[in-house]
């Protein structure tokens, strides 16, 4: 297995979405973690023009291990937060580990 980074970025108003999926959310990743695959996960917190952070989020990564690229976009696909149509855009990269 390799490591995948899985960047997810909100629409503008995701509050109420994430509110209503984000158990299932965190479970998925709860799982992931039981299995020891996952490396590190969590929000991206809002940022207004100066670059401080502000009420909400932006989005999301999450590293974890799967064993390919396409298996990854298929996990991040049926995230919870995609059916509550809390992320405009999911973004999967191959992630090299060094520490």
């Amino acid at each position: 297995m390799d490591y995948f980074a899985i960047v997810c970025f909100d629409v503008a108003e995701s509050a109420d979405g994430r509110a209503k999926a984000g158990e299932e959310h965190r479970q998925r990743l709860r799982d992931l973690d039981a299995e020891g695959r996952l490396l590190t996960a969590g929000p991206l917190p809002r940022t207004d023009a100066y670059g401080r952070i502000s009420e909400g989020y932006q989005g999301s990564i999450i590293i974890a291990a799967f064993d390919s690229l396409e298996s990854a976009r298929q996990w991040a696909k049926v995230d919870p937060y995609n059916a509550e149509g809390v992320y405009m855009e999911t973004t999967v990269y191959p992630y090299k580990k060094v520490f």
